[in-house]
Protein backbone atom coordinates (compact mmCIF):
# COMPACT_ATOMS: atom_id res chain seq x y z
CA UNK A 1 0.00 0.00 0.00
CA UNK A 2 0.97 3.24 -0.84
CA UNK A 3 2.06 5.68 1.50
CA UNK A 4 -1.04 8.38 1.13
CA UNK A 5 -3.53 5.05 1.62
CA UNK A 6 -5.36 6.62 4.14
CA UNK A 7 -4.40 4.58 7.31
CA UNK A 8 -8.44 3.17 7.40
CA UNK A 9 -7.69 1.37 4.06
CA UNK A 10 -4.47 0.19 4.86
CA UNK A 11 -4.25 -4.15 5.38
CA UNK A 12 -3.40 -4.83 9.21
CA UNK A 13 -0.48 -6.82 8.32
CA UNK A 14 1.31 -7.77 5.66
CA UNK A 15 2.16 -11.14 4.42
CA UNK A 16 5.81 -12.68 5.42
CA UNK A 17 5.64 -16.06 3.97
CA UNK A 18 5.01 -17.40 0.90
CA UNK A 19 1.97 -19.65 2.52
CA UNK A 20 0.61 -16.01 3.51
CA UNK A 21 1.07 -14.40 -0.01
CA UNK A 22 -0.78 -17.31 -1.37
CA UNK A 23 -3.84 -16.45 1.23
CA UNK A 24 -3.78 -12.81 -0.10
CA UNK A 25 -3.65 -14.19 -3.76
CA UNK A 26 -6.45 -16.18 -2.93
CA UNK A 27 -8.58 -13.64 -1.38
CA UNK A 28 -7.90 -11.58 -3.95
CA UNK A 29 -8.98 -13.70 -6.99
CA UNK A 30 -12.00 -14.43 -4.53
CA UNK A 31 -12.76 -10.89 -4.32
CA UNK A 32 -12.61 -10.03 -8.24
CA UNK A 33 -14.90 -13.02 -8.79
CA UNK A 34 -17.44 -11.95 -6.43
CA UNK A 35 -17.70 -8.51 -7.83
CA UNK A 36 -17.67 -9.77 -11.17
CA UNK A 37 -20.06 -11.99 -10.27
CA UNK A 38 -22.90 -10.49 -8.21
CA UNK A 39 -21.38 -6.86 -7.80
CA UNK A 40 -20.29 -4.51 -5.08
CA UNK A 41 -23.25 -4.07 -3.24
CA UNK A 42 -23.34 -8.20 -2.92
CA UNK A 43 -19.57 -8.32 -1.82
CA UNK A 44 -18.94 -9.34 2.38
CA UNK A 45 -15.63 -9.70 4.09
CA UNK A 46 -17.84 -13.29 4.68
CA UNK A 47 -18.70 -14.36 1.35
CA UNK A 48 -14.79 -12.98 -0.05
CA UNK A 49 -13.80 -15.59 2.95
CA UNK A 50 -15.74 -18.45 2.42
CA UNK A 51 -14.93 -18.36 -1.62
CA UNK A 52 -10.99 -18.23 -1.07
CA UNK A 53 -10.97 -21.03 1.52
CA UNK A 54 -9.80 -18.85 4.29
CA UNK A 55 -11.46 -17.94 7.80
CA UNK A 56 -13.40 -14.62 8.03
CA UNK A 57 -10.99 -14.29 11.32
CA UNK A 58 -8.10 -14.83 8.58
CA UNK A 59 -9.75 -11.67 6.52
CA UNK A 60 -9.64 -9.58 8.91
CA UNK A 61 -6.00 -9.93 10.08
CA UNK A 62 -5.56 -8.13 6.45
CA UNK A 63 -8.64 -6.19 6.22
CA UNK A 64 -10.70 -4.90 8.74
CA UNK A 65 -14.02 -3.87 6.04
CA UNK A 66 -14.84 -4.31 3.05
CA UNK A 67 -13.77 -1.10 1.87
CA UNK A 68 -10.19 -1.70 2.89
CA UNK A 69 -10.49 -4.58 0.83
CA UNK A 70 -11.74 -2.81 -2.25
CA UNK A 71 -8.82 -0.49 -2.04
CA UNK A 72 -6.52 -3.26 -1.68
CA UNK A 73 -7.43 -5.31 -4.53
CA UNK A 74 -7.83 -2.26 -6.86
CA UNK A 75 -3.73 -0.74 -5.77
CA UNK A 76 -2.66 -4.53 -6.40
CA UNK A 77 -4.65 -4.18 -10.42
CA UNK A 78 -2.70 -0.70 -10.66
CA UNK A 79 0.29 -2.11 -9.56
CA UNK A 80 0.63 -4.95 -11.79
CA UNK A 81 -0.73 -2.84 -14.98
CA UNK A 82 1.89 -0.32 -14.21
CA UNK A 83 4.41 -2.94 -14.23
CA UNK A 84 3.26 -4.31 -17.08
CA UNK A 85 4.02 -1.28 -19.01
CA UNK A 86 7.38 -0.52 -17.26
CA UNK A 87 8.73 -3.88 -18.76
CA UNK A 88 7.24 -2.99 -22.44
CA UNK A 89 8.64 0.54 -22.54
CA UNK A 90 11.88 0.50 -20.46
CA UNK A 91 14.70 1.33 -22.36
CA UNK A 92 12.60 2.34 -25.52
CA UNK A 93 13.06 5.73 -27.88
CA UNK A 94 10.30 8.44 -27.06
CA UNK A 95 8.02 7.72 -29.75
CA UNK A 96 8.45 3.72 -29.59
CA UNK A 97 7.92 4.52 -25.96
CA UNK A 98 4.62 6.37 -26.11
CA UNK A 99 3.44 3.57 -29.06
CA UNK A 100 4.08 0.99 -26.42
CA UNK A 101 2.59 2.63 -23.65
CA UNK A 102 -1.02 2.64 -25.78
CA UNK A 103 -0.55 -0.88 -26.75
CA UNK A 104 0.56 -2.37 -23.04
CA UNK A 105 -2.47 -0.11 -21.72
CA UNK A 106 -5.14 -1.25 -24.47
CA UNK A 107 -3.87 -5.16 -24.02
CA UNK A 108 -3.88 -4.85 -20.06
CA UNK A 109 -7.24 -3.56 -19.88
CA UNK A 110 -9.17 -5.84 -22.28
CA UNK A 111 -7.43 -9.02 -20.64
CA UNK A 112 -10.18 -9.31 -18.16
CA UNK A 113 -12.43 -6.42 -19.54
CA UNK A 114 -14.93 -8.01 -16.77
CA UNK A 115 -12.69 -7.42 -13.62
CA UNK A 116 -11.44 -3.85 -15.26
CA UNK A 117 -15.40 -3.04 -14.65
CA UNK A 118 -16.36 -4.65 -12.13
CA UNK A 119 -13.08 -2.92 -10.03
CA UNK A 120 -14.13 0.23 -11.61
CA UNK A 121 -18.03 0.12 -10.71
CA UNK A 122 -16.67 -0.77 -7.07
CA UNK A 123 -14.52 1.99 -6.90
CA UNK A 124 -17.36 4.33 -7.59
CA UNK A 125 -19.76 2.94 -5.40
CA UNK A 126 -17.49 2.83 -2.79
CA UNK A 127 -17.10 6.72 -2.89
CA UNK A 128 -20.71 7.45 -2.81
CA UNK A 129 -21.38 6.19 0.51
Amino acid sequence: MTASAPSSLKPRKRPQQARASATLDAIFEATIQLLVKDGYPMLTTTRVAERAGVSVGTMYQYFPHKQALIYAVSERYLEILAEKIEREVSGLPAAAMAEALIDTYWAAKTERPDVTRALYRSRNLEHRH
